[in-house]
């Protein structure tokens, strides 16, 4: 232990005039939830402005996946994009960076799918024409498919989207907050865990990849 008086001058940043880190000695942390925010807003959101990006990219994701001959997707948007959490690049003695990070991520979206819809219509019915006389028009009502553009509403969250986790570790959670009821049935077997993973997949390890640079400055 160092006597009073012969302590060593790199352990004093507060009392240098530039309070400068000297060789990295103290422990430091830069804050990056600003980062985290515009990161993930611009990844994530639909631009109307830019179709080409982001709303090209999650429409034919989609569509590719879930759109068949008896669905077929016709818009897909994600909006409200938000973070919430932890995220930081420390300095350790020596100047060692490490990327650390805990973050829940929000967004909404909205799709649009062509929905087939049973109808009944009612449709007048003539009686047969007897001894000359004309006949009594009746209705009767008929049941008829039909096919229309239906719209629903929900939200995707991704929770425990940690550095120290792997990703099975995550948890993914969706729901719906509107729309349609036909709308409603066909969307609400899309957003498994399989293929929430394989959405995002891109967008969460590019995040990593730019946490990593951000330690290797």
């Amino acid at each position: 232990m160092a006597k009073l008086g012969e302590e060593d001058p790199r352990w004093i940043v507060s009392d240098r005039p530039d309070g400068t880190n000297i060789n990295g000695w103290h422990w430091e942390e830069t804050n990056k939830m600003t980062f985290c925010k515009d990161y993930f807003e611009s990844q994530l959101n639909t631009r109307e402005r830019d179709e080409t990006k982001n709303g090209e990219k999650w429409f034919r994701l989609v569509s590719e996946t879930f759109g068949n001959e008896m669905v077929v997707v016709r818009k897909f948007s994600i909006s409200n994009a938000s973070v919430e959490g932890e995220c930081s690049v420390s300095t350790r003695k020596k100047g060692k960076k490490f990327g650390v990070f805990d973050l829940k991520v929000t967004m909404q979206y909205e799709v649009e799918v062509e929905c087939a819809v049973k109808t009944k219509k009612k449709k007048k019915k003539e009686e047969e024409n007897v001894d000359g006389l004309d006949g009594e028009e009746e209705e009767e009502e008929k049941e008829e498919e039909e096919t229309k553009a239906c719209a629903v509403k929900g939200e995707i969250s991704l929770k425990e989207f940690s550095s120290l986790n792997e990703a099975e570790e995550y948890e993914w959670t969706t729901k719906t907050t509107g729309g349609e009821e036909e709308a409603k049935a066909i969307v609400k077997t899309w957003f498994t865990r399989p293929v929430l993973e394989k959405m995002f997949a891109e967008t969460l390890e590019t995040f990593v990849e730019k946490m990593n640079e951000f330690c290797a400055e």
